[in-house]
């Protein structure tokens, strides 16, 4: 009896091995959304179109009120980013990229207010940090997509 015990253990857990090796694999991310990735480009362009309007305004013209509700506007639309990485299981890195790029607009912000100006050299570099937040944010998103099907030829890209 202690024998068939045995063996009928032994081939459960044959059988639990066989299946747990399979090809069964734990994620430890979220899955891919493309329209997170595509609402990150959306708002990148926001944010860049945004540092572009005000250095092609005169630097004595650009005054924090005339730029308030574009900051608004992005901001919103930030906090959107922010709220549906949150919301999305193991998705603590992408949270975190979008808090960083809220951060970042939240500070280029009260230093606008503050100074009630910008000039070229800072906003042509806090363009290209925020261009880099973006392109990171997206890539990220993008990642996920490639460990989810093992290869990228779902993604559009960097083939040339």
């Amino acid at each position: 009896m202690k024998n068939v015990t045995q063996i009928k253990f032994s081939i459960v857990f044959l059988v639990i091995a066989l299946l747990s090796a399979s090809g069964c694999a734990v994620r430890y991310v979220a899955d891919y959304d493309a329209s997170i990735k595509d609402e990150i480009v959306q708002v990148a362009k926001k944010v860049d179109l945004f540092w572009g309007a005000l250095l092609d305004t005169k630097s004595d013209e650009r005054k924090y009120d005339k730029f308030r509700d574009q900051y608004n506007q992005i901001e919103t639309d930030i906090r959107g980013l922010v709220m549906k990485n949150e919301i999305r299981a193991l998705n603590k890195e992408s949270t975190k990229q979008a808090n960083i790029a809220l951060d970042l607009w939240v500070e280029d912000r009260s230093i606008h207010k503050a100074k009630d100006g910008f000039s070229d050299f800072e906003a042509k570099r806090h363009r290209k940090q925020f261009s880099r937040v973006f392109t990171s944010m997206a890539k990220g998103e993008e990642a996920k997509n490639i460990s989810a099907s093992g290869d990228s030829s779902d993604s559009k890209g960097d083939e040339k």
